[in-house]
């Protein structure tokens, strides 16, 4: 049997979702998105949902609080 898979959380936009996607991705969390959404029709309905397995939950909202925006080095 499969452990259920639970809703992190919810994005308006697909570029957003696909960062946090590739965030969870890049840590070794599995993680879908579930488009509720008409975007094909540019109509965002009820937005994309990030999923994670239940039990990766707690670790995947841990990885999205991090912010490394400190650690970027920008040039002139």
């Amino acid at each position: 049997m499969t452990a259920p898979w639970v809703t992190l959380t919810a994005f308006d936009t697909l570029p957003a979702a696909e960062i946090a996607y590739g965030r969870l991705r890049v840590e070794g969390i599995a993680c879908a998105l579930a488009d509720r959404s008409l975007l094909q029709l540019g109509i965002v309905a009820d937005g994309i949902e990030l999923q994670v397995p239940a039990a990766q939950l707690e670790q995947a909202r841990a990885v999205l609080t991090q912010d490394y925006s400190g650690e970027l080095e920008f040039e002139p």
